[in-house]
């Protein structure tokens, strides 16, 4: 069962396939330099095709707003009642919208002590810009980021990121470009997004570009690209989550060649039941990097 009405609704839906491969190429290159040379060519100017609530800000958080590229969106933080600095935690939501019990499901990471930042995207919930599918949404992500780290009340080193479903999977993307997250940790995110848009229901009806192809399949790929992660990092994933259990741990794999620390696990379950203990599990892990 998924934790609330929008947060398993873009990325649920795997199909059993015991021959997958990864569908994309590892490349040489950084996703940074990749995306300095690469233009996505968006099909479909507008916000994702998922319904949105308003943004109607949920108890225990104080609606914020923060700039990328120019535009500027909405984003829920919990504020610390105390001066002294404190560690946080950027949280990325699923789905391609921002729902008001997705703040919940962050409850276990403010109770440890976070500060926690739930931002949206740009397109999403009414918000300004064009929905681009993981691709200028990584650069929404990165300035959220340097917003939280430049808050008062945060230890600029003591940054974490993590994110689920879809938020997991810019977990990725932006752990690949972003330096300053002292870890990561990705539930249940897209590693491949070729095998996505193969699998997941309705992915390629969202996806704003095309998706025949592969560069722009590429680019959105953390795979492709893994050996670019700057921190150390948990990739998980429910045991019933057929068509990650290679894209995933072969991510992990890449990155420790390249000498981070990172490892994917499966944590018993599919893609919601599997969520909240892949949480408390993000949260020992975020602890072990004081």
């Amino acid at each position: 069962m998924c934790l609330s009405a929008g947060m398993c609704r873009a990325q649920s839906g795997s199909t059993s396939s015991p021959d997958y491969r990864v569908s994309v190429e590892v490349q040489g290159e950084s996703l940074a330099n990749a995306r300095d040379h690469f233009k996505s060519k968006i099909l479909r100017q507008g916000p994702p095709l998922a319904e949105w609530p308003d943004l109607q800000t949920p108890k225990g958080a104080t609606e914020v707003v923060y700039t990328s590229d120019q535009v500027k969106l909405k984003a829920w933080i919990s504020v610390p009642s105390d001066t002294s600095k404190h560690e946080a935690v950027l949280f990325l939501h699923p789905g391609f919208a921002l729902w008001p019990d997705e703040w919940d499901f962050t409850k276990p990471l403010r109770d440890a002590g976070y500060v926690v930042m739930m931002p949206t995207t740009r397109g999403e919930n009414g918000q300004h810009g064009v929905f681009t599918m993981y691709y200028d949404e990584v650069s929404d992500v990165v300035n959220a980021a340097e917003y939280l780290r430049l808050r008062p009340e945060v230890d600029p080193k003591h940054l974490y990121i993590a994110g689920y479903s879809v938020g997991g999977t810019l977990t990725l993307l932006a752990s690949e470009i972003y330096g300053q997250f002292r870890a990561a940790a990705s539930i249940s995110g897209t590693p491949d997004l070729g095998t996505y848009l193969k699998y997941a229901r309705g992915a390629k009806e969202n996806a704003p570009f095309d998706v025949s192809d592969p560069k722009e399949v590429q680019i959105r790929s953390a795979v492709a690209y893994a050996a670019s992660i700057k921190c150390p990092i948990r990739i998980y994933y429910g045991t019933e989550e057929d068509y990650f259990a290679i894209a995933a741990p072969r991510t992990a794999e890449i990155a420790r060649h390249s000498g981070i620390d990172a490892e994917a696990l499966a944590v018993s379950g599919d893609h919601g039941s599997s969520a909240d203990a892949a949480l408390r599990l993000a949260i020992v892990f975020f602890q072990k990097q004081r």
